[in-house]
């Protein structure tokens, strides 16, 4: 069956998502150790981005499978696996599919319509295929997904319309500053996000940019971007000549305050999820700090485009329940195929005993034509049952008339659909998803502590709640 668990910042503060997300690289091999024991999954994609954390499964056993991702996460990040479990709703399903395909186009971003999640979640999904993770189940979920975003980006432009969260950010710092042309900019990190914001700074007339890497790749990265790299012993000076930080590495605090000491007026975008920034640098005379946060770029409910997107949404949430309807009379189908062709193999044999060989070949033909009509009609049947919901009565009545008995091949209805969920009218439902603890999940780190005390969790602190 299909299912999925999510965190990400629509009910998550950063700070308790960045604790979540700690060593996310090493989920799918833990995942695949714990499976291994366990046999829960048939294949797991996971997506990891500066909002998000979201496992997407192939299940055999539902609770099983949340149970296993809830585990590996705990794992990886070091929170207990009640604190874990605070954090993360779980859905099967048409929801499934509906918010993958949400969250791809764009729609569920910090900056709506951003560019980047698209291929952020093409290479999560091609990583999970190159080690053998994903099935055809996912493969068709994540397919329609990349299909759903690019009809969204040109028929349905919205929010950023496309463009990157570096370059919003960039928009945002140039609105504090006056502008960018001329100005001086230091980048901090050498990922996606510094690649951007480079080719931003340098579209926008920045006079000198410099990179500063804290594991020591600025050299490299610089010579690739025509741009000035900066050493840990000079970084201070950098920053002090700078009128723009854009703090990107994600390594964690690297940039205290002591260093922006006498910098003057400077403006610092703090795009990376786990903070390159101390936190009292936010708090200095002069400096002007704009996180993840502060970069929220949404649209009107009632917009055209808005609107448009959705109903791609929707369209592409129904093509793919279709088509897995229709891969669930697949198996009955082939396995008459299977049935009549042996029949068939059968008399040929019988009548090549009779008759000489090329007459023969000639009736084989014939026959073979005449069983590929009979079966044409039966074949177009079946995919129109699916596609209008009524695959679970042609596989009884295949069964009944053909004594062909095909329970556990393919993927069932409730699987698919989500018919095995909760109920619309369950308070702890909503829109298909459901609270993996069944409580309302921690809108921040000192309520992640604070649940952790009422459940006698030894966590007393945000600190000791959010930190391995």
């Amino acid at each position: 069956m299909l299912a999925a668990l999510r965190a990400s910042h629509e009910h998550l503060d950063l700070d308790v998502l960045d604790a979540l997300t700690q060593d996310a690289d090493t989920l799918p091999a833990r995942i695949a150790e714990l499976n291994a024991a366990s046999g829960a999954l048939e294949g797991w994609a996971v997506v990891s981005t500066c909002n998000r954390l979201e496992i997407y499964l192939d299940a055999v056993r539902f609770h099983d499978g949340v149970d296993l991702v809830i585990d590996a996460v705990s794992a990886a990040s070091g929170l207990d696996r009640e604190i874990v479990s605070l954090c993360f709703e779980a859905a099967m399903g048409d929801a499934v599919a509906r918010h993958l395909d949400e969250v791809t186009s764009g729609l569920r971003s910090v900056v709506l319509g951003e560019a980047e999640i698209a291929g952020q979640v093409r290479a999560a999904y091609e990583a999970a295929r190159r080690t053998g993770h994903t099935t055809s189940l996912l493969h068709d979920l994540f397919q329609h997904a990349f299909r759903c975003a690019k009809r969204v980006a040109t028929q349905a432009p919205i929010g950023a319309s496309g463009r990157s969260g570096a370059a919003v950010a960039i928009d945002r710092a140039a609105a504090e500053l006056g502008g960018m042309e001329g100005r001086r900019a230091l980048v901090v990190g050498t990922g996606a996000y510094a690649r951007l914001g480079v080719a931003e700074l340098l579209r926008r007339g920045a006079e000198r940019i410099q990179v500063h890497s804290p594991s020591g790749r600025e050299l490299g990265f610089a010579r690739r971007h025509g741009i000035e790299a900066v050493g840990a012993e000079s970084l201070e000076q950098a920053i002090a000549e700078a009128d723009l930080v854009v703090a990107c590495s994600g390594r964690g605090t690297s940039l205290f305050p002591d260093r922006f000491l006498g910098a003057g007026r400077t403006v610092v975008l703090d795009l990376a999820l786990h903070s390159d920034l101390h936190p009292l640098v936010r708090h200095l005379r002069g400096v002007t700090v704009l996180g993840l946060r502060d970069l929220e770029v949404g649209t009107d409910d009632a917009d055209p485009a808005l609107l448009l997107a959705q109903d791609i949404v929707e369209e592409t949430v129904e093509a793919f329940r279709v088509q897995q309807e229709v891969r669930r009379v697949d198996p009955a189908m082939a396995a008459l195929r299977r049935q009549v062709a042996d029949t068939a193999d059968a008399e040929i044999d019988r009548l090549r005993q009779d008759v000489d060989g090329e007459t023969a070949d000639v009736l084989e033909r014939s026959i073979r034509r005449i069983l590929a009509k009979v079966m044409h009609d039966p074949s177009e049947r079946a995919r129109h049952l699916a596609q209008t919901g009524q695959a679970d009565a042609y596989v009884e009545a295949f069964h009944t008339i053909f004594g062909i008995d095909i329970s556990g091949e393919g993927v069932s209805a409730a699987a698919v659909t989500g018919g095995a969920g909760a109920a619309e009218d369950d308070p702890m439902h909503t829109a298909g998803w459901m609270r993996v603890d069944l409580t309302v999940p921690p809108s921040s780190a000192r309520d992640l502590a604070q649940a952790a005390v009422r459940r006698g969790i030894s966590a007393t602190t945000p600190e000791e709640a959010t930190t391995a």
